[in-house]
Formats: C-alpha cells, sequence, structure tokens
C-alpha cells in the first residue's frame, strides 16, 4: 500500500471523527476569502498587458516618463438629428456653442488632473464674437481651426488631456467629472453631447468587465446545477456535489482580491472555467462514497475506501492540470500569466476541497438527512387521532 494511499486512509479516520471542526474551519477560511472579493479590481490599461521588458514597451516607457503620459478624452458636439429648425441653424458655427465650449473649458480648467484643454473657442476667443456670422468669419481667417469641425458643420470637438497612470480609481473618477462638468453647463437647444476617449472607454471596459464576470459565473452555475440534479437524481445530491465546487471559486477570487490578481480580458471568466473544471472531483468523490454505502458498508469503512481511492487519483489528475496552467506564467504576456496563475489557484482549492473537506460534508449530509427523514417519519407517525387513526 503506498504512501499517500494510506496518509489518505489516515486522513478519512478524521473527517469521519472531527466533521464539525472541519466544517467550522471551512467557514472561517470562506469567511476571510469572501473579505477578499470586494478588493478585486479590473485591468483596463492596455499597456500593463503587455511585456514591457520587450524593447519597444522600454522605449515607450521612456517617451512616457520623459515626456508624461497622456490620457485623452474627446467630447463630441452634435446637432440632434431629429432637431426641428432652419438649415442655418444646423450649422455648429454658432455662437451658442462656441459660448458653451467656452464655459466648459473654463469649467475644465479648474480641475487639477487636466493638463490641457482645447477646441475651437480656443482660438475664437482672441476675437470679438457677437452673432453666428462674426463667427464664421472668424473661422474663416483661421484655416487651421477648420479641423475642429466636421466637413458638413453639424459636429464640433473639445480635447480634454489627463495623465491617469492607468489606475482604475483615477480612471473613474476622471470619467465621473467629465460627465458633472457637462451636466452643470447648460447646452445649446438641439445639440447633443457625447464623450469618448481612453478614460471613458476605460470605463466601459470596467462596466463590461464586471457585468460579463457575473453573467458567465451565475450561466455557468445554472447550466452546471442542471446538470448535476440531472445526473445524481437529486436536488439535494445535486447541491451536495456543487457546494465544495463553489467554495473553491470564491476562495480564488478571494485569492485574486488579497493578492491583487487584476481581472482582465483573459481572466473574466474565471470563475465559470473553475466551476467546469473541478465539479468532476466532487462527483468522483460522492458517487464513490454511495457506492461503498449501497454495499452496506458504515460511513468510517465508506470513507476509508473513497478518500484513498478516489483522493489517489483526482490528486494526480488535478497536479498535472495544475502544472499545465502554471507553464502559462511563462509567457512573455501578463495577461497569460495571471490566467495560469489564477486557473492554477483554482484548480488547487478545487482539488483541496474535493480531496479534505468534501468527505466530511458528505458525512454531515447523510447525518442531517437521516434526522431530518426520522424526525417527519415520528412527526407524521404521531399525528393520530383518538382511535389510532392517521388524521388527513
Amino acid at each position: 500500500m503506498s504512501f499517500i494511499y494510506t496518509c489518505l486512509e489516515k486522513l478519512s479516520i478524521f473527517q469521519k471523527k472531527y466533521k464539525y471542526l472541519i466544517l467550522l474551519i471551512t467557514i472561517l477560511i470562506t469567511i476571510f476569502f469572501i473579505l477578499g472579493v470586494p478588493k478585486i479590481q479590473m485591468e483596463t490599461d492596455f499597456s500593463k498587458m503587455s511585456p514591457s521588458e520587450l524593447d519597444i514597451f522600454k522605449l515607450n516607457e521612456k517617451i512616457t516618463d520623459k515626456f508624461g503620459g497622456s490620457d485623452v478624452v474627446v467630447i463630441i458636439l452634435k446637432y440632434n438629428d431629429s432637431f426641428n429648425s432652419s438649415f442655418k441653424e444646423y450649422d455648429i458655427r454658432n455662437i451658442d456653442v462656441i459660448n458653451y465650449l467656452e464655459e466648459l473649458e473654463t469649467e475644465f480648467r479648474k480641475e487639477s488632473q487636466v493638463n490641457t484643454v482645447i477646441s475651437a473657442s480656443t482660438y475664437l476667443s482672441m476675437f470679438s464674437l457677437n452673432s453666428n456670422e462674426d463667427v464664421i468669419n472668424s473661422i474663416d481667417l483661421l484655416p487651421g481651426i477648420s479641423d475642429f469641425f466636421s466637413k458638413d458643420y453639424k459636429t464640433t470637438i473639445l480635447y480634454l488631456t489627463s495623465d491617469l497612470s492607468g489606475s482604475q480609481d483615477k480612471t473613474i473618477a476622471f470619467t465621473e467629472m467629465i460627465n458633472e462638468k457637462i451636466n452643470l453647463v447648460n447646452k445649446p437647444t438641439g445639440i447633443d453631447v457625447m464623450v469618448t476617449g481612453t478614460a471613458p472607454v476605460g470605463v466601459t471596459v470596467l462596466d463590461i468587465l464586471g457585468k460579463d464576470a457575473v453573467k458567465t459565473l451565475i450561466y455557468a452555475i445554472i447550466i452546471i446545477l442542471f446538470l448535476l440534479f440531472i445526473t445524481e437524481a437529486s436536488f439535494s445530491r445535486g447541491f451536495l456535489v456543487f457546494s465544495p465546487i463553489f467554495l473553491g471559486v470564491i476562495w480564488t477570487i478571494g485569492t485574486m482580491g488579497w493578492l491583487s490578481i487584476k481581472l482582465s480580458v483573459a481572466t473574466v471568466g474565471i470563475g465559470a472555467m473553475i466551476l467546469g473544471l473541478g465539479v468532476e472531483y466532487g462527483v468522483f468523490m460522492t458517487s464513490r462514497y454511495r457506492e461503498e454505502r449501497n454495499k452496506g458498508k458504515t460511513q468510517e469503512e465508506s470513507l476509508k475506501v473513497t478518500v484513498p481511492s478516489i483522493g489517489s487519483s483526482i490528486l494526480g489528475s488535478g497536479l498535472t492540470t495544475i502544472v499545465g496552467f502554471l507553464a502559462l506564467t511563462f509567457s512573455i504576456m501578463p495577461v497569460l500569466k495571471d490566467l495560469g496563475n489564477s486557473l492554477a489557484i483554482g484548480i488547487g482549492f478545487s482539488l483541496f476541497i474535493a480531496i479534505f473537506i468534501s468527505p466530511s460534508l458528505i458525512i454531515l449530509f447523510e447525518d442531517f438527512t437521516f434526522w431530518f427523514s426520522k424526525k417527519m417519519h415520528d412527526t407524521y407517525k404521531n399525528i393520530t387521532d383518538k382511535q389510532g387513526r392517521l388524521i388527513k
């Protein structure tokens, strides 16, 4: 008998004897990891997803350090196509639009995180403008200013620059500030204001990553639970198989939060992947235990067969899977390294829970099921009338 088999057999005896202690420790560990879940952040800075050790990226970092990085935000002003007005008022070269741009520039320049603000109003400020004709004539005197307008003169733009350094908090705060300023200044009638650029796109990516992470996890939970209900032919046994794997997902996400491993486009589906890869461990352990119990063996006897046989098998399978994912850490791409680390952690937790925790949960579940069934039977048996007939 191998050393691993012997150790797992002794472990099974411990799991039967100290099942409540194992449950308590599991709950405490889970609480610890749950506290790490809110700490997880999203990675939206694509420069940090690139291999910084390559010469081309090193050169880019030197340029950024020397001349400063810049996150560009573009604010677009466009006449609404459904705006019912004369053709002339559709011309964005409008005194109200220029005044609106000037007010926006003034508001943005009050913010310390804004490096530069520039629009057509910046150049037109040298002129005295009192009418739409003054605006058009002044623009004709400055040919370069036409770059701020579309060819049909229905759209104009305002540029903002800042150095957010890829910070998630700064990106969100900067985007919120822009929207607040836009809402603060009264815009001309019929004008639509749109915002784009690195910061707004970053916030949108954050939102998409967060929603996708939740959505894929929910879909995986629903589908896997449905399949477990069918294969186990029982809702309770389906949940029994699923619960340890779900713990593995919580532990993994909590670990990513504590270790500051950010969610990116590569790791956003980590929860669903761990569920899909780790669910088989619980299935094997539960099925083998039930098989031994059906032979008439006691709980301890069943565990002494199940834990060593299934434990040693999934241990070999799990460790090879973990090594395979850890191979991704040799990639020069940071996103692949994070993916490899996250999956290795997730499978490691799933394997640990299946071997060290699941057997105790199986015993507790069986004890509860027996207790509940007996209690229901006794209650049903005692509800009789004076003649001893069952009350219907």
